[in-house]
């Protein structure tokens, strides 16, 4: 899925994690939880970096990333010169991600815990 107008009013959310069928249940919580929002998903890191570019307004980005590739990596950098709400998710994350200063999305999550970590 790529974004759509870039002019759009609604918020942009970009869903970069491994697992394809975590990435379609946060897809779809934050479809119903945004209607009208654009979402965009990538299965890996190049294609979420390329599509950084098409959301100049990215509210959200939810990923597989350690905390020390979200300082590090080049995927890592471009997410935080956007502004955008950081998301991790993964092992290295849930270990040590929220010591590190992250908002962590812990597996195995409900769709009530993904709502909560959006809403603050």
């Amino acid at each position: 899925m790529t974004p759509e107008d870039s002019t759009s009013l609604h918020p942009s959310f970009l869903v970069a994690v491994n697992d394809p069928l975590v990435a379609l249940d946060i897809t779809t919580t934050l479809g119903e939880a945004h209607p009208g929002a654009r979402i965009a998903t990538a299965e890996d890191r190049p294609s979420a970096q390329a599509l950084l570019a098409q959301m100049p307004r990215l509210a959200l980005a939810v990923v597989s990333l350690s905390p020390k590739d979200a300082v590090s990596s080049d995927f890592g950098q471009a997410l935080r010169q956007t502004g955008a709400r950081l998301v991790l998710m993964g092992l290295d994350a849930e270990e040590h991600g929220e010591a590190d200063g992250y908002e962590v999305l812990h597996r195995p999550f409900r769709t009530e815990d993904l709502l909560a970590l959006i809403s603050r």
